[in-house]
């Protein structure tokens, strides 16, 4: 038994163990047992050693691709990590239990996908497609550099022209050259992702919901995000930039994103980050429909709701920087006018009151006045 498995013996037998429920008790182990072997196999860290980073990593990965797993186990599983590492009394306790929180929906988003993936397709279906798969993934990767993926942009940018994947869509060859090459450009710049390393979650985080918020993407754009995509999926396959994997991986994450950007694209962009914050407290199992337990709840995940937007935004900050400082402008512009109206009328009003502080009558009045 190696020093783990002791670390989860003496756990299921602590304090910390019995203070959770019973239905995190019934998986812990099994969690427990995943998350260290595929910690130690793909980030060589003990349980003790863990970082927020690696955490975010594993909780998206293996540890939770198989189909079998049930919404129970996903439930489980931030609570029982965050009682074994509490249990270990581990040095960076708030900062790994911050990065399992913020990780929590992307896992069950990954497990969902995954349960969904093997329930369309089946065991036997997916046995006979992963002889092809593995030994496409037995070529060479491409070891990217960003002068290679500049080659690959100008390549596509040449295709949409010619190639007959990219016919018969609704956007014109400037539109869709647009559309298609911030997608790319995004997976690199926000997630660090070139074509043969996509992740399920991330594909859907920059198609379905980041790039809705571009403010300079058109309304006709949004509609047609999801069919850019499975175009250029399926030439990117052709032509040996993705494997079958990762072609599987982006049809997967785009099936059921059209009503989505349907909807995005009917409303404005204020209106659009609105939802997106009200999809996100909806997918923490929050009824949106009752306003005082959405606003009660977004009162207590305030930093949580504020990362999940920053992350969104964070392409357009040049762009969010701008309308802020237009904001402020027109903030001290409105406080410059309120304040010049103030100081005009202010004599004015004074000159009144003084008027009214005592009537002065000529003397013929006081005389009038005297004989009544």
């Amino acid at each position: 038994m190696n020093e783990q498995e002791q670390h989860i013996d003496q756990f299921l037998t602590s304090s910390n163990y019995h203070q959770l429920s019973a239905n995190q008790q019934k998986h812990a182990q099994d969690i427990l047992t995943r998350f260290n072997n595929q910690m130690a196999n793909d980030q060589h860290l003990t349980d003790t050693t863990w970082t927020p980073e690696a955490v975010k990593a594993v909780m998206v990965g293996e540890f939770i691709a198989d189909p079998s797993l049930t919404n129970q186990f996903g439930i489980a599983v931030v609570p029982v990590l965050r009682a074994y590492q509490e249990f270990l009394k581990v040095d960076n306790l708030a900062e790994v239990v911050k990065a399992m929180e913020e990780q929590r929906t992307k896992m069950n988003e990954c497990r969902k996908a995954h349960k969904t993936w093997a329930q369309l397709h089946g065991a036997e279906e997916h046995e006979e497609e992963s002889t092809p798969v593995q030994d496409a993934s037995a070529k060479e990767k491409v070891t990217w550099t960003p002068e290679k993926f500049k080659d690959l942009l100008a390549n596509i940018q040449q295709a949409i022209k010619t190639d007959p994947h990219f016919s018969n869509l609704e956007l014109d060859n400037v539109e869709l050259n647009y559309v298609v090459q911030e997608f790319l450009e995004l997976m690199v710049q926000e997630c660090a992702e070139y074509p043969d390393q996509w992740t399920f979650s991330n594909l859907q985080r920059v198609l379905g919901m980041m790039m809705p918020l571009d403010p300079h993407i058109s309304i006709k754009q949004i509609h047609n995000i999801v069919p850019s995509a499975q175009a250029l999926f399926e030439y990117m396959k052709q032509n040996d930039y993705i494997d079958m994997d990762q072609y599987k991986l982006g049809l997967k994450a785009i099936a059921n994103m059209q009503p989505s950007e349907d909807m995005l694209a009917s409303l404005n962009r204020d209106e659009r980050e609105t939802q997106l914050v009200l999809s996100f407290i909806n997918s923490n199992g929050i009824d949106t429909d009752d306003a005082d337990v959405a606003e009660a709840w977004m009162d207590d995940h305030k930093q949580e709701v504020a990362d999940f937007m920053r992350g969104l935004l964070n392409p357009w900050g040049e762009y969010e920087r701008k309308r802020l400082i237009k904001r402020q402008r027109e903030m001290q512009q409105k406080q410059q006018q309120q304040m010049a109206v103030s100081d005009h009328t202010d004599p004015q009003l004074k000159r009144k009151k003084k008027s009214l502080q005592g009537i002065k009558f000529s003397k013929k009045a006081r005389r009038k006045l005297r004989r009544r």
